[in-house]
């Protein structure tokens, strides 16, 4: 029985350190995505200037994030860590009228939120209307 009891133990403790070990490698991993994800200087959104293009930030971060191989939640978490000023202000009271409880946002939700927010439909019919008109 002793002996049942010890193997035991040294079970539980041998699998508790394999987890350390898969729990520290997938802390490495997460930090070099993030080294990489700095080391590629994805753009910076504030939302107060009138010359930021928030479809060319959603355009030029989505290049980024797919390079660095970002889940979908990954990438808004990435993306909402380079928006600044009134922009960091938008996504945090975004973040609260999701609710409590609510699941992680993904990057479909979060770039309909933040193009809608930043780029209202009457924004964008102005531009394609725009474009339209060039000649």
């Amino acid at each position: 029985m002793r002996d049942a009891i010890q193997l035991h133990t040294r079970l539980v403790a041998a699998q508790a350190q394999c987890q350390e070990v898969a729990i520290g490698h997938a802390d490495r991993a997460i930090s070099a995505q993030i080294r990489d994800f700095i080391n590629l200087d994805p753009p910076i959104f504030t939302g107060a200037d009138l010359n930021e293009d928030p479809q060319v930030f959603i355009d030029r971060m989505k290049r980024t994030l797919r390079v660095i191989k970002a889940t979908t939640i990954e990438s808004v978490e990435l993306a909402s860590y380079r928006l600044r000023d009134n922009a960091i202000n938008w996504y945090e009271s975004w973040e609260l009228s999701r609710g409590k409880g609510a699941l992680p946002a993904v990057w479909k939700e979060f770039t309909k939120a933040f193009l809608r927010h930043y780029l209202p439909p009457e924004l964008r019919r102005a531009r394609v209307d725009r474009f339209l008109t060039l000649r």
